[in-house]
């Protein structure tokens, strides 16, 4: 493949292989020879699980440092701005009214040149209001007290690792062996949660409280745990304005799954948080709704971004989807039917999760964003990692668990290389062309080239700024190639000849070529060149 995709006449034949001329060609190359050792030495990798506080410990100091860094060199951007000056008005004067911060200059701390104040809604009162809620700043005001926005990193750092840990026991609860709980706490702490310890947002937040609450409920707490759900699920709607449902369908699950006083215990608690939560709502807006700071309904997407190309968005998009960043997760939707199978006792809470906190998304507007690849499948990552744990555990050696290790890898690699150089911004998905980490490690032509960009405005001259027809072919294409490999996957595991594919290189690289071809002959069979942006649809909305 390296040397093909050096030779014209047969990269005019596939051109797909000339991704393999830049450093993507290397790495393959160390791969194959890896692979090659391992046969003919027949290594084994056994891994036994780390002390816990290890497994804390790491990815906390990891993230700490790419975030220190990050946050030393890198402005605050997009909502972060909104979140921290929330922060500073909740620490210095106990109010949500930014407008005295504004005009005294604190966002300064972290932001120059902002020609206006962020808002985005009004009280009922008229006064302007944030349009994000209030939950994350309320947690940061002290943490911003002590250190200002490095502080805030470190703790969601913190939060990070915390989910790790949830994650692995989530995992071996649902039957997950050692090993699988281990890769599922490595697929829990790499991207895309890595990206969002030293994003100030609210996904990692609230991926954490949905693990809590989904630890709690599935060990038959007595009160004092009842009441700790009841308490982590109230607070996911203060939090973000699409996590109400999450809260309604896990709570739902809790009625059903408590008994005896945890049962009333937990629904006191919750009913007095609702009321609190609604209460507040109507005293700030005027309305009993947690969309009241939208004007209470949901902002619907554009014309073009259907339920049905935001869920493909979501997973393959080249700019903000959660595969091309994140593979190891395709061991996550190769579980899926496992844990939501009916072998699994509680199947109904993970499905009621995974469902309530998608919904959301897709209907809301803007999945996309000034913001780090797959933002919106954060809180997904629970449910996703304890799927990929009862995948290896029902076949651990047979079809893409072989893999596990080499994407668990590949992904803690691209998201440290797409982190190396802050002012860079590798980090942050491309609105309207190639993601840069892509084009710097692909040959010509880029690796971006095979993914769809569903979330791009290019290549329309007039509302509704729908992608081009080829953005929906290559989507076909790479979507019909994931379901094919999720197919060989599941024969793999009973049938040995299938099961041979998955031992080396052939399949993926075919996948690809395959792929490749489809997209050149077909997809993009007239190129997908687009018109430069309009103006006012730069990088900082």
């Amino acid at each position: 493949m390296v040397l093909l995709s050096r030779v014209p006449a047969a990269r005019d034949l596939v051109p797909g292989l000339g991704v393999f001329a830049g450093p993507l060609g290397i790495l393959l190359l160390a791969v194959g020879v890896a692979l090659a050792l391992a046969r003919t030495w027949q290594w084994r990798i056994r891994v036994s699980m780390p002390p816990t506080w290890v497994l804390f410990a790491v990815p906390a100091v990891i993230a700490s440092a790419v975030g220190v860094r990050y946050v030393s060199q890198v402005e605050a951007s997009g909502d972060e701005i909104d979140y921290l000056l929330m922060a500073q008005s909740l620490w210095r004067e106990g109010d949500l009214d930014l407008r005295d911060n504004f005009a005294r200059g604190d966002h300064l701390e972290y932001v120059g040149g902002l020609d206006h104040m962020p808002g985005g809604t009004h009280r009922a009162d008229g006064r302007p209001y944030p349009t994000h809620s209030a939950g994350l700043s309320l947690l940061l005001a002290p943490v911003y007290a002590v250190g200002r926005r490095k502080a805030c990193v470190v703790f969601l750092s913190l939060v990070a690792a915390s989910l790790g840990i949830l994650v692995r026991d989530l995992a071996r609860r649902a039957g997950a062996d050692e090993e699988a709980a281990l890769v599922a706490w490595a697929a829990a702490v790499g991207p895309p949660v890595f990206f969002y310890a030293y994003f100030i947002y609210t996904e990692v937040v609230v991926a954490l409280v949905v693990a809590l609450a989904l630890r709690l409920l599935l060990s038959s707490p007595g009160v004092g745990g009842a009441l700790l759900a009841a308490l982590a699920l109230s607070a996911l709607p203060w939090l973000h304005a699409r996590m109400p449902l999450t809260a309604a369908a896990l709570g739902a699950f809790a009625v059903v799954r408590l008994r005896g006083r945890a049962r009333w215990v937990f629904v006191a608690a919750a009913g007095v948080m609702a009321a609190a939560y609604l209460g507040y709502q109507h005293a700030v807006f005027g309305r009993l709704t947690p969309l009241a700071s939208y004007g209470g309904t949901v902002p619907i997407p554009m014309a073009h971004r259907t339920p049905g190309r935001t869920l493909v968005g979501l997973f393959l998009d080249r700019g903000f989807g959660l595969l091309p960043y994140a593979p190891v997760f395709l061991l996550g939707l190769a579980g899926l039917p496992l844990l939501l199978g009916r072998r699994q006792r509680h199947r109904w809470a993970y499905a009621l999760a995974g469902l309530a906190v998608l919904l959301p998304v897709l209907a809301w507007k803007n999945w996309w964003g000034f913001s780090p690849p797959a933002r919106f499948t954060v809180p997904l990552v629970p449910v996703l990692a304890t799927a990929l744990g009862v995948r290896l555990a029902a076949s651990p050696g047979r079809g893409l668990a072989r893999w596990r290790w080499p994407l668990v890898a590949g992904g803690f690699a691209l998201a440290l290389f797409m982190s190396a150089e802050p002012r860079a911004m590798r980090m942050i998905g491309a609105r309207d062309g190639p993601p840069k980490a892509f084009e710097m490690l692909g040959g010509e032509p880029s690796l971006s080239r095979y993914l769809p960009h569903l979330s791009s405005r290019a290549g329309t001259t007039q509302p509704p700024w729908g992608p081009p027809a080829a953005e929906g072919r290559v989507a076909a294409v790479c979507g019909a190639g994931l379901l094919g490999l999720l197919a060989l996957d599941r024969l793999a595991r009973s049938r040995d000849g299938v099961d041979r594919w998955f031992r080396g290189l052939a399949l993926p690289l075919l996948l690809f070529l395959a792929v490749s071809v489809a997209v050149d002959r077909w997809a993009r069979a007239e190129g997908d060149a687009a018109p430069p942006p309009a103006a006012g649809d730069g990088a900082r909305p």
